[in-house]
């Protein structure tokens, strides 16, 4: 090719932390119609270079490395690609663009990104930086893993920097003769793909953090390949620098050939953050011998909250059902499948006593209640509880209610299905007295301002009684439990013994409705009673007005559906009414965000495991936090459940006796378990799961009734576990 040199252009270049001269000599040719470049980068003494590294530390340029270069002039963009000719600390790099494009000093910027590849681009003023999906390494060595940038000043002069910090984890032990190590980031931000370059004040390249809610999107995984020598394979993973918080990688190392997994852990901490350090500090993540013993270091694992809506037992939207005669169906299979893939775990049921106002409930009627109560255990939904006698409150529709007697009766007949059907019965509202069971509309118990108290109380505590000591009793105004049980609201030291304080709740039918919610609240008092005691107690409702006060946010002065709900810690609503106010929340964009929180919603934040060894003892400590508004509300026992990772054999379960869920509410802060739990002699690969099931026997193992922590690949639907940790005895 004949040569006309018109251009001699010198450029002062750091390479990474330490720098290194480069010298581009370039020469123009237009009979041929293209630039021709010669690029010669020479390594400092003691620097860094990217694509071999040893122990001793010595870096070098490969023969075949390819750096990309982007230069831009306005609307014209020109991509190409230098390749190395030789190896070594200098190495000489050759390229060519097509003709028609002249260099000099006001041509506007110029990148130079490693490794090179034809999705780098320059677009609309910005860089952009490809990193592949897989990406294959040398033994021992970096191979085209670590990106480098380059921006050119006004005078030519370059300096690279590393895009990433490094993160060195090796295996050892291992029998196969080639390996993948999967990366995948719990957090939703990116780790591969096609990621937005900025300039710092520094000026140099850093990658744009971008996140994608999707687990399963390829963005958010990158997968090394490396050929095992001497049993040994070693990996530089190259942390996005922003790192930290964003960056919690999920490791699985398989076998290149059968796909057999042959280590599967959350790394043991989160990976370092930094834009511009030198490759020379390796942060040694993991040494793994995959024939040995696991590592004697305590391990972190951090976890990645979920956005999903999902089902938990004894919160949430409720759908309701009444029934008047013992001819009516028992709910459908169908429609609890129905119910349960919407997202829902409650149902109330409302049965209506007209028939029964002074006379015993028949044994129909009964075998009717018992029939649904089974159906909800086989469904795996359970229910709010309610018992009425009148649905108006219409002069014509009297008796609005039984008299005392007959309702002590009734509450009697009812006692023994109580019992026995307890673990489907989220709560008791107190019910039989009044239209409706809200205990207003009356005509044997009076009414405003002429109640009698003692009437009520006496069938308060008969319902109490009834019930096993694990469930409460709704009223309906915060005025009735203070006049019945006492005007003291709740505290951590008085919650949940087993005392009629402790066990009498509240339904609010008339959510939003009002500035005093048609009559649930006769003054501020009665609020800060119910928004103290609620911490502690069950507290549900429904919507029955569309006004003003239920608005998502702040409006005209009141504070919105939303601050209401998360004061008065809800745990439950009907998704049916009324529909103007369930209309207005879609409209407003409150609803899936309600939807999500009513109730408990707890995410796990991060865990230490403390060294492994089979026979051995571990020490674990778990912290999670309540993003719902209310407390799980009924006891239950939260377990530590070892598994073979294999077969999925329960190998030890270890009971969290010193917790309490009831305690884990959003007012009560960060929340830490610990347990020091004895390992069982097995050898293998086991996992760690987190298990809170339903106390009662006959639902205990069913896993729809288990509470799912709201993060991402912890849930066992088959199960019931949340998955903690994996690792190896």
């Amino acid at each position: 090719m004949k040569r006309l040199s018109l251009i001699f252009l010198t450029a002062a270049v750091a390479l990474l932390a330490a720098g290194c001269d480069m010298r581009p000599e370039i020469e123009i040719a237009p009979e041929e119609g293209c630039y021709e470049f010669t690029l010669t980068a020479t390594a400092e003494s003691g620097s860094d270079t990217r694509t071999s590294y040893a122990d001793d530390k010595v870096f070098s340029w490969t023969a075949g490395d390819k750096i990309s270069v982007i230069f831009h002039n306005g609307s014209t963009d020109k991509f190409f690609t230098l390749t190395a000719q030789s190896a070594g600390a200098s190495s000489t790099f050759k390229g060519s663009i097509t003709n028609g494009y002249s260099l000099g000093a006001t041509d506007g910027s110029k990148c130079a990104l490693y490794p090179a590849s034809d999705q780098h681009k320059y677009e609309n003023g910005t860089f952009y930086y490809y990193r592949p999906s897989e990406i294959e390494m040398s033994p021992n060595g970096f191979s085209s893993n670590i990106p480098l940038a380059a921006i050119e000043f006004n005078n030519n002069s370059f300096k690279f920097r590393p895009m990433c910090t490094v993160a060195k984890i090796s295996f050892s032990g291992i029998t196969a003769s080639r390996v993948k190590l999967s990366v995948k980031n719990l957090d939703s931000h990116t780790i591969s793909g096609l990621f937005d370059c900025r300039v710092s004040s520094s000026v140099y390249l850093v990658w744009k953090q971008l996140s994608n809610n999707n687990a399963e999107d390829p963005s958010r995984s990158i997968v090394f390949k490396e050929t095992v020598e001497n049993g040994r394979a070693v990996f530089y993973v190259n942390c996005p620098p922003w790192g930290g918080s964003y960056f919690k990688p999920q490791l699985s190392l398989t076998d290149a050939s059968s796909g057999a997994v042959l280590y599967s852990a959350t790394a043991k901490q989160a990976l370092p953050s930094s834009t511009n350090s030198s490759l020379g500090n390796i942060a040694v993540i993991s040494e793994i011998n995959l024939g040995d013993a696991p590592s004697s270091q305590a391990e972190t694992v951090y976890y990645t909250e979920s956005d999903d809506i999902f089902a938990n037992p004894e919160r949430g939207f409720y759908k309701a059902e009444e029934f008047r005669s013992a001819s009516q169906s028992v709910i459908s299979s169908s429609r609890l499948s129905a119910i349960r893939t919407s997202g829902r775990s409650l149902m109330l049921l409302e049965f209506y006593l007209t028939n029964f106002i002074s006379s015993d409930i028949s044994s129909s009627y009964l075998t009717l209640i018992e029939n649904n109560f089974k159906a909800l255990r086989k469904g795996g939904v359970k229910c709010i509880l309610r018992f009425a006698y009148s649905d108006n409150h219409e002069e014509s529709s009297h008796p609005w209610d039984a008299s005392e007697e007959w309702v002590m009766r009734h509450i009697e007949q009812l006692s023994p299905l109580f019992t026995n059907y307890s673990d489907v019965i989220f709560v008791l509202q107190a019910g039989f007295i009044g239209s409706w069971g809200e205990w207003y509309y009356s005509d044997n118990f009076g009414m405003h301002p002429n109640e009698d108290f003692a009437a009520r109380g006496r069938v308060l505590n008969a319902l109490l009684n009834a019930l096993p000591e694990s469930r409460q009793v709704e009223v309906r105004t915060p005025a009735f439990k203070m006049k019945l049980v006492g005007p003291t609201a709740l505290t951590s030291s008085t919650a949940h013994k087993g005392t009629p304080q402790s066990r009498v709740g509240g339904h609010n039918d008339c959510f939003g409705a009002s500035k005093n919610d048609s009559g649930t609240y006769n003054d501020n008092g009665e609020r800060t009673f119910w928004a103290a005691d609620t911490r502690y107690t069950i507290m549900g409702g429904e919507t029955c007005n569309v006004s003003d006060f239920c608005h998502c946010g702040a409006y005209g002065g009141n504070p919105g559906t939303l601050s209401e709900l998360a004061k008065y810690h809800w745990s439950y609503l009907h998704d049916g009414y009324h529909q103007g106010v369930l209309d207005r929340w879609s409209e407003e964009g409150c609803f899936d965000k309600i939807e999500k929180e009513l109730g408990y919603r707890l995410v796990l934040e991060d865990a230490t495991f403390g060294p492994a060894t089979a026979g051995g003892s571990m020490e674990v400590s778990i912290r999670l936090h309540n993003t719902g508004y209310a407390a799980p509300m009924n006891p239950r026992t939260a377990y530590l459940v070892l598994t073979d990772a294999s077969s999925g054999k329960v190998l030890q379960s270890y009971a969290l006796d010193n917790t309490d869920s009831r305690f884990w509410g959003p007012d009560d802060g960060q929340i830490t378990i610990e347990k020091t739990i004895g390992l069982p002699n097995f050898h293998g690969n086991v996992n760690l799961h987190l298990y809170l099931p339903d106390p009662d026997e006959k639902i205990g193992t069913d896993p729809r009734f288990a509470i799912r922590f709201a993060n991402e690949n912890v849930w066992d639907a088959n199960t019931g576990y949340n998955l903690l940790h994996s690792f190896g005895l």
